[in-house]
């Protein structure tokens, strides 16, 4: 996958999105939720909850939820690529490419 080297945007940060995507479909998107965790992720980032709720809204678009967007490839792949994986194994997911990323830039 490729990220804009400025950004912000990860292979981690569209998995967390993901995350909260799954969590929101399990808890058939009640209202007022989605910005709840988009500002618990934002304590966690560099991103505005706002960016991180319009990557939440191509999430829903890409699975049918919502109407199309312009989702990008890598929003597309990650849901593509982890769709059937359980939140918890997501999580686990995060964690290990956090730490391949932090050994990376370590050498």
């Amino acid at each position: 996958m490729s990220y804009r080297k400025e950004s912000e945007w990860n292979e981690v940060n569209e998995i967390r999105c993901l995350i909260i995507f799954k969590k929101l479909e399990e808890q058939k998107f009640i209202r007022g939720r989605q910005m709840f965790y988009c500002q618990e992720m934002a304590r966690n980032s560099n991103l505005s909850p706002g960016n991180i709720s319009a990557k939440v809204c191509n999430y829903k678009s890409v699975a049918g939820v919502n109407k199309g967007s312009n989702a990008s490839l890598n929003t597309k792949e990650i849901y593509r690529k982890y769709i059937n994986t359980s939140i918890s194994d997501l999580e686990k997911v995060v964690i290990i490419i956090k730490n391949q990323t932090e050994v990376f830039a370590a050498q």
